[in-house]
């Protein structure tokens, strides 16, 4: 796979900006000149943002739009020179000494969730409390696992003709269930395997102590409704400036905090940013294909559960009014509701993907990552994957 270095560009505009800390109205012109290179970048225009994968492009597109995005909360809102403040080494207040202040800056791009900040998002797992020996080791076999995961998924997508030939909702519902969970898979395996090699890392240096390294997702056994599934079990990664934009357009509209207008407009904003993030995925695509008629096929879908979370608040409402207490069933309930609703909704999105060149494709296309982990400790034993799948999947 290509190493793009320029794709760092955006985040150090961003800290550079943070660090000069302009004042109205030039916050709002830097907030717009970074926007500006983060869509160079995506564009092609000047850089070329292909690393060799198509679903790898995309995700690099859309967080270098999430750097644009962060900016315009950073900017113009947050003004993290001057208020925000490190308390994880139990300093709870603004460094006085310059350099510390702005090291401290320099490192809050690179901190979406601000775990041991005064601005840590809202609904992140319990802060680990083992010893560090028992930490490293927990971590260390917990960055196996999921890379083993990840080596799986990525040979069920070689293999599995749906995620080349864009079909992947016309395979039977619960084939498309399955290549949902697997393509979900591809990001949450991944993120998980680097997050716990950074954490065992970090904490076996002693730069950082377990506490500072929270789970990056939440708990399974919490999505038992779409609104928990986003807000507590997903990762919280987006939660920094979806927040307190959303937050911003309320009180803009005039809607005072706490009442329902502005409950959905920051649940209907953020789902919007999510959508428009993601969008620089679409863009990066796009921009090496000429599938013109798929460029914007993010947004749609995390706009859609905007719409579902407001359909499942009205049936929990009506529940709530005639009586219907939250027990296991109800919860069960939930669990087959969220379940159907990704079943529905993930493989539309994932065909768009693989339609529009976003695809992981087999080994021998010309694909930047054939070697595979778990193919190669297989071959070892003389047992080829390849041969034994294909006649699972008509390859």
């Amino acid at each position: 796979m290509r190493p793009l270095l320029h794709v760092q560009l955006p985040y150090l505009t961003l800290q550079i900006l943070l660090c000069l800390n302009p004042s109205p109205p030039w916050d709002l012109f830097s907030a717009l000149a970074l926007s500006l290179v983060c869509y160079l970048i995506i564009s092609l225009s000047v850089f070329k943002l292909d690393t060799g994968v198509g679903y790898v492009n995309y995700m690099l597109g859309s967080t270098t739009m999430a750097c644009a995005l962060d900016g315009f909360y950073l900017l113009l809102l947050g003004k993290p020179l001057m208020k925000f403040k490190y308390v994880g080494n139990g300093n709870g207040t603004v460094h006085k000494i310059w350099w510390k202040r702005f090291f401290d800056v320099i490192c809050v791009p690179h901190s979406p969730r601000a775990i041991g900040w005064s601005h840590q998002v809202k609904n992140i797992p319990p802060a680990p409390r083992q010893s560090r020996r028992s930490f490293v080791l927990r971590s260390t076999l917990r960055t196996a696992w999921y890379v083993v995961l990840f080596e799986t998924g990525r040979l069920y997508v070689w293999y599995r003709p749906a995620f080349s030939s864009a079909t992947i909702g016309g395979q039977g519902y619960v084939m498309h269930c399955i290549d949902a969970v697997v393509f979900i898979g591809l990001t949450y395996w991944p993120s998980n395997a680097i997050y716990f090699a950074l954490a065992a890392g970090s904490v076996a240096t002693g730069l950082y102590e377990p506490r500072m390294w929270p789970d990056l997702f939440g708990a399974w056994a919490d999505a038992y409704t779409i609104r928990r599934f986003w807000g507590r079990t997903w990762h919280q990664m987006l939660r920094r400036f979806v927040g307190p934009l959303g937050q911003a357009t309320s009180s803009a509209l005039g809607f005072k905090h706490g009442t329902l207008g502005s409950s959905y407009t920051q649940l209907y904003i953020a789902f919007f940013l999510s959508g428009l993030m993601h969008t620089g995925g679409d863009i990066v695509l796009f921009s090496q294909t000429s599938a013109a008629s798929w460029s914007f096929f993010s947004m749609p879908i995390f706009i859609s559960q905007a719409f579902a979370i407001t359909l499942e608040d009205m049936f929990i409402g009506i529940a709530g009014r005639l009586n219907v207490k939250g027990n296991l069933w109800t919860r069960a309930l939930g669990y087959v509701w969220v379940a159907a609703w990704f079943g529905w909704c993930v493989p539309k999105f994932v065909e768009n993907v693989v339609r529009a060149g976003g695809e992981i494709m087999k080994p021998g296309d010309g694909n930047a990552m054939d070697s595979n982990l778990v193919q190669a400790m297989l071959g070892l034993l003389g047992f080829n994957i390849g041969e034994f799948v294909k006649p699972w999947f008509r390859a």
